[in-house]
This record gives structure tokens, sequence and C-alpha cells, in this order.
């Protein structure tokens, strides 16, 4: 596997990433990986599809670690944007034949969705799926953040004819997985429930509980376990 450090420029912003390039002859569908909130690249789970022969791609969204910006300037149609010239930088990397598919953690999970309004997905994978009202869109997101209107808004039943991320998952074709942590402290189960709910054609969903477990990834138990997980659904596409 070859490793190397990226950067591109999204909105006149330079954002940083690493992409992993498989020793064998890469597969025909190659992953991108979006952050969550404040959050880190998951470089272990990239590394991980990479050695299975698959190419991945990781990066900090604007105003996050390496990548330029002050992330209390930006909304989420920022951040959106971010994930679609990353979205085509790792296109440009692996070719037009190879298909994209997009695995988020919280944040980066409602990114993936919003992702398929505008680029071709070819599956989703979703491990913590933070959920957002359509309302504040494109308002700075820093100044929503752990409002409490937003927690309240999660913990409810919502229907994907009331919620644009919620259609646009409707309306996507390929394989979900989504992942809720058991024991999770920032996203109410009902977020992950209401994307599943979303979710048009169930035989396409895979819906998997990593039971007792925080909504970080903090130890090396943990990342193993959503490894596993993750490798496992991968290999059914």
């Amino acid at each position: 596997m070859k490793s190397s450090k990226i950067s591109f420029v999204s909105d006149g912003y330079k954002l940083a990433g690493h992409l992993f390039i498989p020793d064998g002859k890469p597969k025909k569908l190659a992953f991108l990986f979006i952050q969550g909130w404040q959050g880190h690249q998951n470089l272990p789970a990239a590394q991980t599809l990479a050695n299975l022969d698959y190419t991945t791609m990781t990066y900090d969204m604007r105003g996050n670690e390496e990548s330029e910006g002050n992330i209390a300037d930006f909304s989420r149609e920022d951040f959106i944007k971010d994930a679609g010239v990353a979205y085509d930088y790792l296109k440009q990397q692996v070719g037009e034949d190879v298909a994209i598919g997009a695995i988020g953690s919280s944040f980066g999970s409602y990114t993936a969705v919003l992702l398929t309004e505008q680029r071709d997905a070819y599956c989703l994978s979703l491990r913590v799926p933070a959920t957002y009202p359509d309302e504040g869109y494109t308002d700075p997101q820093l100044a929503q953040f752990d409002s409490k209107e937003q927690e309240e808004w999660r913990k409810k039943e919502v229907s994907y004819t009331e919620n644009h991320g919620f259609k646009l998952l409707h309306d996507f074709k390929g394989k979900v997985l989504i992942i809720e942590a058991g024991a999770d402290e920032i996203v109410n189960a009902q977020a992950p429930k209401n994307y599943a709910n979303a979710v048009a054609d169930k035989t396409k969903l895979t819906y998997k509980v990593m039971l007792g477990a925080p909504h970080r990834l903090e130890n090396e138990r943990l990342q193993t376990e959503y490894e596993k997980l993750l490798t496992a659904w991968v290999e059914t596409l």
C-alpha cells in the first residue's frame, strides 16, 4: 500500500488529506472517508480497506487540523462543497471507470448523504449518523452545534418527507450501511433509526449496533470492532 499526503483547494481554502493506493491491482471501487464534526481523518480504516485493494482517501474539512480556514465562519453548505471537491479529486486519481463510495462518521455521515445530491455515490456507510434540520443550512454551523433545539429535534421520529437529507437517502439507489453506537452520548438513538427508516429498499440496508459503544472510536478495541463491521459489509458490495 502506498500512502501519500495530498492537498486540494475548495472555495480558495487549501484542504489536507491522505491518499492510499493498494500494492495490488486496485478494484473498480474506491472510498472517500468523511470525518465527523471537528473530528479526525480515520486513517486506520482507510488503510484497512486499501489493504483489501480499494483505493481510499481521507481529508480534513475546512477549518480542521491542517486544512485552512476558521471553522466558525462556515456553514453546512460549505462543508458539503468540500466533500464534492474531495470526491472530484479522488475521481481524478482513480479514473472515470471506478465507482466511489462514501464512508462517513457523525457529521460526516450527514455530509455523505447530502453529497449524493451532487455526485454519484455507489454506496454509503454511515457510522453514528448525526441528523440536522433543514433550517440553518447556510448559517455558520459552529454557532448551532450542540444547541438545545438541535438536541431535542434529534429525539423526534422524522419522516423522509419532512427532511431534505432523509429524502435524498430515500431516493438513493445504492447499498447503505448504518452503524449505531449503543451508548451514544452525543447522537440520540432515534437519529440512526430515522436514517434507516428513510431507506426505501430495505434489502439494500444493513443496520448494525456496536453494543455499549460511545459516540467516538476512542480506543483500539472500538476501532477494530468498527473496521470488522465495515470490511464485512464492503465485501458484500
